[in-house]
């Protein structure tokens, strides 16, 4: 308790109490707690966001409509969500130096908002994969089957190609990354690839190979040019998976102590949206979901995994009841010609 000066009338000193912090939590509006960030949370920015995710769509609707995938269309696509996922980099890159310092700016509640958008930002890369699942099972040749098996043999084949330097049928192109058709060739190459490619055909390898002793060199040459193959297949799941891991790096840094994530706003508790629930953004339960889902996401490569058995889950489950539907409608329609054709004689 703290005493006022006594006025000049002489008057009875009244007592000033200071709220204390959980009066302030209680009771303060969070609006008015909350430091201001247009550029995070204004409504344009996320109806932006909101709005180029939802258009990434409107491409897959018109090449879907002749029920082809071609290879132009599929590089397209991957042009595209390698563009967007570029933005969602600049976007995690910004936050995290935004948050660190001496002088933070960005606060642990509009961190969560941009680990929202990440998580939008990241269907660029299940977009791409998705199609790309559709062109391969409706292939003309070698075609992937709807099963798991056939799928687990399709996305093991750049691994095995990296370990053993075995190129199966059907595995990744040596210049194009994965192609419709499942050989080595007849793929279109992305801007992204082509620009990589340059850059790669620019350093003075040659020069470095006669300089170095071929005993040790060719050795770590030839994991070095398999893995430049790798991650130049396809260039969307590389930067797909790097944006991932960075999202989750942010996300366990937020969410290991929220309190100490950039500009402190300790006079309130903002209430969150999850799954169309308010939460408390000091619940426990929410605090160690989010730590154990950033943390299945945080390393590269490892980070695909998950979401390719979930998307391979819808793709295979849907291809299961389509078969199962058109074969008991065929049997229907046999049954029926069987019960017509004795009435017709």
């Amino acid at each position: 308790m703290r005493l006022n000066e006594t006025t000049a009338g002489g008057a009875t000193p009244v007592p000033n109490v200071c709220p204390s912090p959980s009066l302030l939590i209680t009771t303060m509006d969070p609006s008015k707690c909350i430091p201001a960030n247009p550029d995070i949370s204004g409504i344009g920015v996320r109806i932006a966001i909101y709005a180029q995710n939802l258009l990434c769509f409107l491409p897959i609707i018109f090449y879907l409509y002749d029920g082809e995938i071609s290879l132009d269309e599929l590089a397209g696509i991957q042009d595209q969500s390698t563009g967007m996922l570029a933005i969602a980099f600049a976007i995690l890159i910004t936050t995290a130096s935004l948050a660190a310092g001496g002088n933070p700016t960005v606060s642990n509640y509009h961190a969560f908002i941009i680990l929202g958008l990440s998580w939008m930002n990241n269907t660029s890369t299940w977009i791409w994969f998705i199609l790309y699942a559709y062109a391969r099972s409706t292939a003309k040749y070698k075609p992937i089957g709807a099963t798991w098996p056939a799928w687990r043999t399709a996305l093991w084949s750049p691994v095995r190609t990296y370990l053993h330097g075995l190129d199966p049928a059907g595995s990744y192109d040596s210049a194009t990354g994965p192609t419709i058709q499942g050989g080595e060739n007849g793929g279109q190459q992305t801007r992204f690839q082509k620009a990589v490619k340059h850059f790669w055909n620019s350093l003075p390898i040659q020069w470095l190979r006669a300089v170095c002793r071929p005993v040790w060199w060719s050795k770590p040459m030839i994991y070095l040019r398999r893995f430049a193959r790798l991650t130049l297949a396809a260039p969307v799941l590389t930067v797909g998976s790097l944006h991932l891991s960075l999202m989750a790096a942010i996300g366990i840094w937020l969410w290991h102590d929220p309190a100490r994530f950039g500009l402190p706003i300790d006079q309130c508790t903002p209430m969150l949206t999850v799954f169309g629930a308010s939460v408390s953004f000091k619940s426990t339960p929410l605090r160690i979901f989010s730590l154990t889902m950033y943390s299945l996401l945080l390393i590269p490569g490892l980070n695909l995994l998950p979401p390719f058995a979930f998307f391979l889950f819808l793709h295979i489950s849907y291809n299961h009841v389509r078969t199962r539907f058109h074969t008991v409608s065929g049997h229907q329609e046999q049954e029926r010609e069987v019960r017509i054709q004795p009435a017709s004689l």
